[in-house]
């Protein structure tokens, strides 16, 4: 199966294909593993080569963009060619583009009803949010999906329209099974010395995978089996993550699929404690990580970006003492912010980060990527210092510090 990404965005670098990823994982569900993804521009005969080319390696190819009303959009003429059918205007697309714009409450014009023109012999999957449809379409032993680029045009119509009609007409043979456990506190390298016995005694049908991100790590245990085997796959994957724990179980954040900022919205939702943060060098970042959860609200009192010395010490009563001698990037700083958040927002936890996210403002004794973070409730306070280095830059170094600050806090609920 292979996966065809069309639009000059992505090979300019203006958009990040992630398409293509959101496809392949649908599909793996189904057992359909993809073996290729191409990007391409919006050029007629390169789609034309490119779709051509494709269909040699495989029977199922999977194509978006360039399904819009605009005159770079010429993705639906290739595949006439291609499939050497004509273009018709489909009635029933015309109704769903024409209902759609009067709930927005305006008028159809010829372009938009252009856009209900499909191959003939195809079959139109239903676009609940734009006007371009998708395109299936069978012929010649062949199976071929178009659709528009735009993520939230694209993704319902493969979860609503592509999948359930794969479900309904292909029998798959096989079954693929993902395990995903997230870590912190650990590098890759470390883990995967600390692992290495139990990943080397894998069975052969079951893969782990390493997909490391900036302050986190994600493992992945892949299984793959026949259809029908799906219970004792499923009991395999989980005696073998019974054997990881053992190992490496003071890592291990979660093993159901979610990112350490949930796990603490959980904990916290059971203890009924509030939490509230003071930022400098992330400038906002730790709690824009915490709020993304879904009923953060719960739990999430505020926080204060207090990036200048003047405010860390005018709100967060920050001393000038310790200002002065220690500077901003400092325990003594971190952990004033820390007690007196405290207070300011009336919370049972808070957490505290300063450091210098650069390009400038490094000293050799605090050079780029030095960062103190302190986390605090009414009994304790922790301090600790890291170099977060200056590779990948500043955006790099502030991601870094807050993940690495949700991990003290995690610590802390656990204690």
């Amino acid at each position: 199966m292979i996966i065809i990404s069309i639009g000059n965005e992505i090979l300019y670098g203006k958009t990040i294909n992630t398409n293509a990823s959101f496809i392949a994982d649908q599909l793996y569900g189904l057992g359909i593993e993809v073996q290729k993804v191409i990007t391409i521009g919006d050029h007629q005969e390169q789609i034309l080569e490119t779709l051509t080319a494709a269909f040699l390696e495989t029977d199922f190819v999977v194509m978006t963009g360039g399904l819009g009303p605009t005159k770079d959009d010429i993705t639906k003429q290739v595949i006439c060619d291609y499939f050497h059918v004509e273009q018709v205007i489909n009635e029933k697309v015309v109704a769903d583009i024409k209902k759609m714009f009067e709930r927005r409450g305006f008028k159809l014009n010829e372009i938009n009803r252009l856009q209900a023109s499909m191959p003939v012999g195809s079959i139109p999957l239903t676009n609940k949010n734009g006007t371009a449809p998708g395109i299936w379409i069978e012929k010649d032993q062949k199976f071929f999906v178009a659709m528009p680029g735009v993520p939230f045009e694209m993704k319902p119509i493969v979860t609503d329209e592509m999948i359930p009609m794969l479900k309904e007409r292909y029998p798959f043979q096989n079954c693929i099974v993902h395990k995903e456990l997230i870590t912190a506190g650990i590098g890759e390298s470390a883990l995967s010395e600390l692992i290495e016995s139990w990943e080397l005694a894998l069975p052969k049908h079951i893969t782990l995978a390493y997909l490391p991100a900036p302050g986190k790590l994600m493992l992945r245990l892949t299984g793959r089996s026949v259809k029908g085997s799906e219970n004792q796959l499923h009991s395999e994957l989980k005696e073998q993550i019974k054997q990881l724990k053992k190992i490496a179980g003071n890592y291990i954040i979660s093993d159901q699929s979610e990112n350490l900022e949930e796990v603490i919205g959980k904990i916290l939702i059971r203890k009924k404690g509030k939490l509230a943060v003071a930022e400098s060098c992330t400038g906002g970042y730790l709690a824009h990580l915490i709020t993304s959860v879904p009923g953060s609200s719960q739990y999430f009192e505020g926080g204060l970006v207090s990036y200048s010395n003047e405010v860390k010490h005018a709100i967060l009563n920050v001393r000038e003492l310790n200002l002065k001698k220690h500077g901003a990037v400092s325990e003594f700083v971190v952990n004033d912010m820390a007690i007196n958040t405290m207070g300011l927002f009336d919370v049972d936890y808070t957490i505290a980060i300063s450091g210098i996210a650069g390009p400038s403002g490094g000293t050799p004794e605090k050079p780029v990527g030095t960062v103190w973070i302190a986390v605090a409730n009414p009994m304790k306070v922790v301090a600790e210092k890291f170099s977060f280095g200056t590779e990948g830059g500043r955006e790099v170094i502030i991601q870094r510090a807050a993940r690495a600050a949700l991990y003290m806090f995690y610590k802390l609920l656990q204690a």
